[in-house]
């Protein structure tokens, strides 16, 4: 083995190539590698949406829900269905199982499930839509059109333009248009002529149908030119509509569609309203393709809008909102910058504890192993996004840290007399294998985020992938190539002294500690106690807090009932607050207004990046709460902000399940009732609402049968005069539009069917007053399954709040109110709560979700309803699961092998003990910077671990090493003082190097990214209590772990003689 290392050593041409290949290939991979928002992820969840037009909610679950989801709870594969059935339209959300073999059959057989389904009412003229979910389904960037003028025609034609142009660029799948209402040729019909006629409504439907036909008749039987004979009637042009005869006989006029109507082109009904920046206009969503990059594509994007600019009038305004690509391209330059700056310190503190020339190789070994990585996320078919961005931040700690060991260890033998090769060769003897247990060590801790589950577990895979490819690139650096390239004589001869006397001054300061052991390592208990207890008391831990949050939300909500365009003018009153208190962190905002009640609007507030302002969301969330209490007219206004990270439900969602309609409602009124009162809830929903009032018209169909009128001439009149009714369509000027057709203005109200006339089987007008009444009936809640039992979900947001005692900047003139037991409001009862329990930081989710269902008590309250519960709250708990479940079989792992590497039981609980230690320094850093725990703290926490192991292992390494030599010579406290001092100068460049490399980013020097910032916070600040751990805590604990084993020892052969003389 020495020989074979002894030949490496000696390859220097070999080591310089091995180096420059990793980062030629490692750039070649950069420039042609796809970067991306978030890695490539199928949610394994489909939709079915089916349009019923008109129908109640009842009935769509009825006649529509309900019969595909009979056919879908016979397909397996699924994890749960969960369904809303509200006016015109049936929505059904198929959630497949975890970890299926073959995803693609399962959604085959959801597709053929849903193609089975025949028996649809007369009114669902379209088929269920079924989409397939994926991250590429979401839009990269949208463009914005309207006009100045005013003139919404002319928009609509370049907005027509400008899709068909952004849908050809490379690179581009889709581009949608959502606010865009398609033209249809509209024919009002008018009621005095339809009575002076003595024509009916479908009367006329039918002569325009029948009308619009083509047909093949057969062929002209002509052996030698066969030919088609065909009949062609159809509409090319809206003269022809017109020309349609109605009626007609043989010494009668002849009735055509013009003298009875207006037949013109029109709109589609506006049945929503979008707004972008305060203005009406139009919207085009573009989706790029999978396989596509996101910044090229976004960029070719701009250019072509750029191009079209110069063609259209001055009076259109195009501009951009939702431009996805803009964080990745952010996220890239903050670790470009950051790189250099870390880089260059590197290169200083290396230099000067080492020398320039050992420097200079370590730090070469940087970049050589992020470009490798980069090299191998290409090959694997991974993409450079915001996740695996992340994945090079944690992993520069660990590959710093073993490059350094190396190198501090290669540069103190060669010092040494006797031949360089040798001397270099036993150098990396010396550490090569507490190194490479380490590298395997952190590759187990890493590979426990394989097995998290759910949405979060398929978006942060590539964490660990960039880990373990970066930590086996970082082994052959250093194994290959490192120590040939350090194999070279000092020409200055010298080594470097300054560090001497340090070393001398903690060699000293270790005798005193080593001395004092049996103290310090029961206060560092004490200190590890005290700060786990601090922490779960004082410091939240939210798994994607909403610090640094970039979108806001206003839900807006008017009297039930409420038209569209009177909750457009509250709307509007909510849009100049939002201008006037957020102003230039202000980027856009997008209302959209009854998108599925007229009541009700959404707007969507997207601000600046947090870098480039001062306030954060929760501030402006807070003020805008205050400031909408003013707006008139809404009943209710919610602010909410959007957690960053990957797609989440709401912080709290509780399903209540029953077929007992009463029940299930009275558990969800208390349920409300019980989070209204919580501390730190907001934003309270369910999917119940009731829906705006219904007028019915009653039949009696009795007089209807003795009057010879049918139900279907009844219910096409009505929708005709109220809604239009959908006659047939055509290709007019080559484009594809619907042809409807509509009563008068369909302005009218309810006394229009007190008044108006239908026709019978025998043609005679007959009043429906005569066989019809109408009554006023509160209106119908939305009906929702869940695996086809009715349903209610309940939701609510809770705020983040800070480390208590960290006030924000709306709090800092606010008195700190004293922070109520957590454990003493769980077991408050229900009529004993105030009205907003507890003060201080609001409690986690997982606290409020267990304090909610404590109180709802519903297996005794309700029996008949089950609880099911889904959400931030339960994604946490989940999540948390998962990951520990497999971080203690990692643990067992790493435990294993570091029995084999020490041949000894109680040492390596000396190098996992580091673990915990190493955690003060994190929650201390966090509560001083006032930061919440989160994911990306866990995952720093993680790189943090596999460094502190890393010095851990080496230091207990050495020691057993200087035992062999001194511990028959000298006391026990010189020798693991020497030997501790030994280690001094590898650790603290371990400690400066790594806070070099990612502490700026902590404080926004190279750019502000808040997924980046917890993660190098954990990292840096735990080294910097973690130095402390490996320098006095962990040989204070070596040496009491050799008293007790010498203690065994003696109590053995004092045994074994009794045993003897015996």
């Amino acid at each position: 083995m020495e020989s074979f290392l002894e030949f490496l050593v000696k390859q220097k041409k070999f080591a310089i190539v091995f180096s420059l290949a990793f980062i030629a290939i490692g750039i070649l991979s950069v420039v042609g590698m796809q970067r991306d928002q978030f890695p490539t992820v199928d949610f394994e969840v489909l939709s079915v949406t089916t349009a019923y037009p008109g129908a109640s909610p009842e009935d769509v679950e009825k006649k529509v829900t309900n019969i595909i989801e009979d056919e879908l709870l016979g397909v397996s594969g699924i994890k749960e269905i969960t369904s809303s059935s509200r006016e015109g339209l049936s929505s059904i959300i198929v959630t497949l199982e975890a970890d299926l073999k073959d995803v693609t059959t399962v959604k085959n057989d959801v597709r053929n499930a849903v193609n089975r389904v025949k028996s649809f009412p007369e009114e669902v003229t379209d088929l269920p839509v079924v989409v397939d979910f994926n991250v590429s389904d979401f839009p990269v960037i949208t463009v914005n059109i309207d006009s100045t003028s005013g003139d919404f025609d002319q928009a609509r034609e370049i907005t027509d333009e400008l899709q068909v142009s952004l849908s050809r660029i490379k690179g581009v799948a889709l581009v949608d248009n959502p606010s865009y209402l398609e033209s249809e040729i509209q024919i009002k019909v008018n009621p005095a002529k339809l009575d002076k006629y003595n024509m009916s409504i479908n009367e006329v439907i039918a002569a325009i149908s029948s009308r619009n036909a083509r047909f093949t008749v057969g062929g002209n039987n002509q052996e030698s030119l066969e030919k088609n004979i065909v009949i062609l009637s159809e509409f090319e042009s809206i003269e022809d509509i017109k020309n349609v005869v109605i009626k007609s006989s043989f010494d009668g006029p002849v009735i055509r569609l013009d003298d009875i109507a207006d037949v013109f082109r029109g709109q589609e009904e506006e049945m929503s309203i979008t707004r972008v920046n305060g203005t009406k206009g139009f919207v085009l969503q573009v989706r790029k393709q999978a396989q596509a990059d996101i910044i090229r594509t976004v960029k070719r994007v701009r250019e072509k809008v750029s191009e079209f600019q110069n063609t259209i009038p001055d009076d259109i305004n195009i501009f951009y909102t939702d431009d996805s690509s803009e964080a990745v391209e952010n996220r890239l330059d903050i670790i470009i910058k950051n790189g250099y700056i870390g880089l260059a310190l590197v290169l200083v503190v290396l230099g000067v504890f080492l020398s320039i020339k050992t420097a200079f190789w370590v730090a070469v070994s940087i970049p050589v192993t992020l470009l490798g990585t980069v090299f191998g996320l290409g090959l694997t078919g991974n993409t450079i996004n915001l996740i695996s961005l992340s994945g090079f931040i944690l992993v520069l700690g660990i590959v710093v840290d073993d490059s350094i060991v190396i190198a501090e260890s290669i540069h103190h033998y060669k010092s040494k007399e006797g031949s360089l090769y040798k001397n270099v060769v036993t150098g990396l003897k010396r550490v090569i294998l507490p190194v490479i247990t380490t590298i395997i060590s952190t590759m187990l801790v890493m590979s426990s985020f394989f097995l998290m589950g759910g949405v979060l577990g398929k978006f942060i895979y590539v964490l660990p992938v960039v880990v373990i490819f970066a930590l086996g690139i970082s082994f052959l650096e250093i194994t290959f190539a490192l120590p040939a390239h350090l194999a070279t004589p000092n020409k200055s001869g010298k080594q470097k002294t300054w560090f001497i006397p340090v070393e001398n001054f903690y060699n000293k300061s270790m005798h005193r500690f080593l001395r004092w052991r049996y103290l310090i390592v029961p206060v560092f208990i004490a200190l590890l106690v005290y700060s786990a207890m601090f922490a779960m008391k004082n410091i939240p831990f939210n798994l994607f807090p909403s610090r640094g949050a970039t979108v806001m939300f206003a839900n807006i909500e008017a009297p039930n009932g409420s038209s569209a365009s009177y909750t457009e003018n509250i709307v509007i009153d909510v849009e100049n607050l939002i201008v006037s208190e957020i102003g230039e962190d202000l980027k856009s905002y997008t209302s959209k207004i009854g998108a599925y009640f007229t009541n009700k609007a959404d707007i969507e507030i997207a601000l600046t990046p947090t870098s480039d302002r001062e306030r954060t969301a929760e501030d402006m969330q807070e003020k805008l709460k205050e400031l909408v209490k003013s707006v008139k007219g809404a009943e209710e206004i919610k602010i909410s902000l959007l957690r960053p990270g990957p797609p989440q439900g709401a912080d709290i969602e509780v399903t209540l399940v029953s077929d007992n309609d009463s029940q299930r409602a009275l558990a969800a009124d208390r349920l409300e009732e019980i989070l209204r009162t919580i501390k730190g809830v907001d934003n309270i929903n369910r999917n119940d609402e009731i829906g705006k009032p219904r007028i019915e018209t009653v039949l009696d169909f009795d007089e209807m049968a003795r009057l010879g009128v049918d139900y279907a001439s009844v219910y096409r009149h009505l929708r005709t005069a109220f809604s239009g009714s959908y006659v047939t369509d055509a290709t007019i000027a080559g484009k594809d539009e619907d042809i409807r057709i509509y009563i008068g203005e369909n302005d009218y109200t309810e006394n229009f069917i007190k008044n108006t006339s239908v026709k019978n089987r025998q043609g005679n007008s007959i009043p429906m007053s005569q066989f019809s009444t109408l009554r006023e009936i509160a209106g119908e809640p939305d009906y929702n399954h869940l695996d086809g039992d009715r349903s209610i979900k309940v939701t609510a947001s809770i705020a983040d709040g800070r480390p208590r005692g960290r006030p924000s900047s709306t709090q800092k003139d606010q008195t700190q109110n004293q922070n109520s037991d957590e454990i003493q409001s769980l077991d408050q009862k229900p009529e004993e709560a105030p009205k907003a329990r507890g003060g201080g930081r609001p409690p986690s989710k997982t606290i409020i979700l267990a304090q909610a269902l404590k109180e709802l008590n519903a297996a005794v309250d309700y029996p008949q309803v089950s609880i099911i519960t889904a959400g931030g709250a339960q994604e946490s708990i989940d999540s948390l699961q998962d990951f520990l479940r497999a971080f203690v079989v990692a643990i067992c792992g790493i435990y294993l092998l570091l029995a084999i590497l020490f041949n000894s039981y109680s040492q390596p609980m000396l190098v996992l003990a580091a673990v915990p230690f190493s955690l003060i320094g994190v929650v201390w850093a966090f509560y001083f910077h006032g930061e919440p725990l989160s994911f990306f703290a866990l995952t720093g926490s993680l790189a943090l671990m596999g460094v502190i192991v890393n010095d851990s292992l080496v230091m207990v390494s050495h020691l057993n090493y200087i035992k062999a030599k001194s511990a028959e010579l000298e006391d026990k406290i010189v020798w693991i003082a020497r030997g501790s001092k030994d280690r001094l100068r590898a650790v603290v460049l371990t400690t400066l190097t790594t806070m070099a490399g990612v502490l700026p980013l902590a404080y926004g020097i190279g750019g502000t990214d808040v997924f980046l910032q917890p993660m190098v916070l954990a990292l840096g600040y735990g080294l910097i209590f973690g130095t402390v751990l490996t320098l006095i805590l962990l040989p204070c604990m070596y040496m009491m772990n050799y008293d007790f084993i010498n203690m065994l020892g003696r109590i053995r052969a004092k045994f074994s003689r009794k045993k003897t003389t015996a």
